[in-house]
């Protein structure tokens, strides 16, 4: 229903909604709703915290396979016993699932880049990078090469598909690649990375302490170090403000 309301100078008709206009509505406004606390939300510290109990969990679930394994009656001997039991097959996938998870992680963090362009940049001066190249203005990069695996393949498929070089009329503008992982994987190598599971893989009741405080000790090291190198790009970019 409209409600009447006014001042000196005359008199303003507002419109409320009806309740089913509210009903109707209620979902995208929801939706609206959910997208801008999901916007506000600051995602890298919740990736950081979240990373940690990932990683404790993936630790927790392969020490827990090792010690299924230690209990599982039936060792495997080509003579004896030439067939692995159920169990032990159940183990041994989830073990390489755990492994082929971590691998996967760790290439994602290798080759996660994201391209800028340097258009302010003289053609004729090339930056001091090794992450540099020379690209056509407008040429068109599909949205999956941007990203890992795409990044790696796409100038496989231009080298093989079209011609090298550039046209004579066209623009060119410097390239430059960086390495850009997502703090949530980056943190998640770190306590959970390729050697780490392979130490856990080679665990049993005499070594558990040496082997555990191994991985322990590079997963503090690999921390250290991100941890590290992150303050000194702040701080380089600090200085280069400063100067």
């Amino acid at each position: 229903m409209p409600e009447q309301s006014g001042t000196g100078g005359g008199t303003r008709i507002i419109r409320t909604p009806t309740i089913w206009e509210r009903v109707k509505n209620w979902p995208m406004d929801r939706i609206i709703q959910l997208e801008e606390e999901i916007n506000m939300k600051d995602w890298d510290e919740w990736s950081q915290a979240s990373s940690w109990f990932v990683a404790i969990g993936l630790n927790c679930i392969s020490i827990v396979l090792r010690i299924g394994r230690w209990f599982d009656g039936q060792e495997y001997d080509p003579i004896v016993h030439p067939v692995y039991s159920s169990l032990a097959i159940w183990l041994f996938s989830a073990e390489w699932f755990l492994f082929s998870l971590s691998m996967a992680n760790a290439i994602y963090i290798y080759w996660s880049t994201k391209n800028y362009h340097l258009f302010e940049h003289h053609l004729n001066d090339r930056p001091k990078s090794n992450n540099i190249q020379m690209q056509e203005v407008g040429e068109p990069v599909p949205v999956w090469a941007e990203r890992f695996p795409g990044n790696f393949l796409y100038p496989l498929l231009q080298a093989i598909f079209e011609h090298p070089g550039f046209e004579p009329n066209s623009q060119c503008v410097w390239v430059i690649t960086m390495w850009n992982p997502s703090s949530f994987c980056l943190d998640l190598f770190c306590y959970y990375s390729p050697a780490q599971v392979l130490i856990l893989h080679y665990l049993n009741g005499e070594n558990y302490f040496y082997l555990l405080s191994a991985a322990i000790i590079i997963g503090v090291q690999l921390k250290i170090l991100v941890k590290l190198f992150q303050s000194l790009i702040k701080d380089k970019q600090i200085i280069f403000n400063e100067m």
